[in-house]
């Protein structure tokens, strides 16, 4: 934490110092202002977040119980018992009506999977037609099931949860456990200790690599043409001091060609740093890479020696094709499922999304006491040999699972979005209630974003309630090369009153690399956003404000929030 906090305030230093026209965004300072003025910028703040806590981050003593409240909530969602049982009344989350089927890492699918004894061994046995709606599918705790088919498709109504003792059941598309030494071979060493491996075999590309589980090797962003893959640099931006990118006045980076094709070795600068360098023969733009499957050789930059025998567990995260020439980056696909409940499941190192669905679909679903974590950055389409900042497809934790939908007590950590929903362009209305609450989300691109820019959904949602959430340095994970706004919670950049009631209370927000809020005008729409906790850097952002007809954007800053 105390790394965050310098690092946060050497790029509020830095940023500070540099001179850019303002592109029409509000520049907000209250020590150049005049004291009015600050009174004025207090009062919009507690007028937008009223009966709100706020500390600044580097008041370590404040927050060290909303810290300790964090970690006892973690605590209890990964040692959280499994207690679903059957019944002859189907209450999501609770109880199961039909069958009870189980996986295991032992299991043989020539069996039944009628119990613990004669369980099947792959995890895409559960979509081969046995399981019919009202049963449950439990997978045996302990195990890491990885997808080698496809991403599992859900069934309308059945239970998926685990069984047995030990940690909760790992679903990943990662292949294999690569901590192995004969992975990786020595490819070239520098003069100072450089050390950079080349992997055992070609694979698709790949958008995040997760070491022992706790930390990550930084992947090194390169743009690719016909005549090989282009350097580009990643510039830091500051919208709030207006320095912002064209395509999007609201990032806090913007992807540039550096104007050459560079080496390995003159790539990977820095320790644990890599390369993924799918084969570019015939490319041409446009180039969907969900479309065409290609593979190529992954460079890992490790000083300290052989990755395999520096680590105990390496997860590669890279596009996957299947036996049927499917090529699938996500790990559950719940677009042709409603009322399923996943509980007490790992949803671990996945690409595109752990979890999908579209607005029309998954009604009723529960997702409760899971993890959901390491969502990577795989590239996508291509349009043109200009750079763009659309390189990447982010890795969303639960996206567009959001029909009178109930996602409580998860832990989510190095996603992209943890929890998102957005205009998918099909109908939505009548979608009933989204809740989500007592959850602890940490390390994503953003917390909680609820995304509707489309007039013609005005109340599609009877209440969206976000509600005692602890959402912990959002903007500064795995996936802090997100192009989106870092934000704790994202309400939204348009005055759409997509929800009949807006209920955003008792959350704990600690921390952004830009925002802790992004909310549209707040006087268009009418939201009940009250009672929350919120530490920001002294010199950070509390609330960015995003007006539906005027150009202006609005930095509500945080030594603003406090007298």
């Amino acid at each position: 934490m105390k790394r965050l906090l310098v690092l946060l305030l050497a790029l509020a230093m830095v940023f500070s110092l540099i001179a850019c026209d303002s592109q029409s965004l509000t520049t907000v300072d209250s020590e150049q202002i005049p004291a009015a003025e600050t009174s004025k910028a207090y009062d919009v703040i507690h007028e937008i977040l009223p009966d709100s806590e706020f500390y600044f981050l580097e008041d370590e003593t404040a927050l060290a119980s909303y810290y300790a409240e964090a970690n006892a909530r973690k605590d209890a969602i990964l040692n959280s018992p499994t207690t679903i049982v059957k019944s002859d009344t189907f209450i999501p989350g609770e109880t199961y009506t039909g069958a009870a089927y189980y996986v295991s890492p032992n299991g043989n699918d020539d069996n039944d999977g009628l119990s613990p004894e004669t369980a099947w061994k792959s995890p895409e046995h559960v979509v081969w037609g046995d399981v019919q709606e009202g049963d449950a599918v439990f997978f045996e705790r302990g195990g890491i099931y990885r997808l080698t088919e496809n991403c599992i498709r859900l069934i309308s109504n059945v239970t998926y949860s685990a069984y047995g003792e030990g940690s909760k059941p790992v679903l990943t598309i990662a292949q294999e456990n690569s901590a192995q030494p004969e992975y990786w071979e020595l490819w070239q060493e520098g003069e100072n200790g450089e050390k950079i491996w080349r992997y055992h075999q070609a694979l698709g590309d790949v958008g995040g690599i997760v070491l022992d589980d706790t930390t990550y090797a930084k992947r090194t962003l390169e743009w690719p043409t016909p005549d090989g893959w282009l350097a580009v640099d990643v510039l830091p931006m500051n919208p709030v001091n207006g320095l912002c990118a064209p395509e999007d006045p609201c990032t806090n980076i913007s992807i540039k060609s550096a104007g050459e094709y560079r080496s390995v070795a003159e790539q990977l600068t820095e320790d644990l740093t890599y390369l993924s360098r799918v084969d570019l023969t015939g490319f041409s733009y446009p180039m969907d890479f969900y479309q065409d499957y290609r593979t190529g050789d992954l460079y890992l930059r490790c000083d300290a020696g052989n990755p395999g025998d520096c680590f105990n567990d390496i997860e590669i995260m890279s596009i996957q094709i299947s036996s049927h020439g499917d090529i699938y980056g996500n790990l559950l696909d719940g677009y042709h499922a409603d009322g399923y409940v996943l509980d007490n499941l790992s949803l671990k190192y996945y690409l595109s999304n752990a979890l999908s669905s579209n607005l029309d679909r998954s009604k009723g679903a529960v997702i409760q006491n899971c993890t959901i974590e390491w969502g990577g950055n795989s590239l996508f389409q291509c349009e043109s040999a200009e750079p763009t900042n659309n390189l990447c497809l982010i890795g969303d934790g639960i996206y567009c699972v959001a029909n009178n939908v109930t996602i409580r007590n998860n832990y989510m950590r190095h996603s992209g979005n943890a929890c998102t929903f957005e205009n998918t362009g099909l109908p939505a209305a009548n979608l009933g209630t989204y809740l989500v609450e007592g959850n602890l989300i940490e390390n994503c691109g953003q917390g909680l974003r609820t995304y509707f820019i489309d007039p013609t959904f005005e109340n599609a949602f009877d209440a969206l309630i976000l509600r005692d959430n602890i959402i912990l340095d959002t903007g500064s994970g795995l996936n802090n090369a997100c192009a989106e706004m870092p934000a704790a919670i994202d309400l939204g950049t348009d005055g759409v009153q997509f929800a009949k009631q807006f209920e955003i209370s008792d959350n704990v927000l600690l921390g952004s690399t830009m925002a802790i809020f992004r909310i549209s005008q707040h006087d268009l729409v009418r939201m009940n956003v009250h009672d929350n906790v919120i530490a920001q850097s002294k010199d950070g952002v509390v609330s960015c404000e995003m007006p539906s007809a005027a150009p202006e954007i609005s930095w509500h800053m945080m030594k603003d929030a406090i007298k």
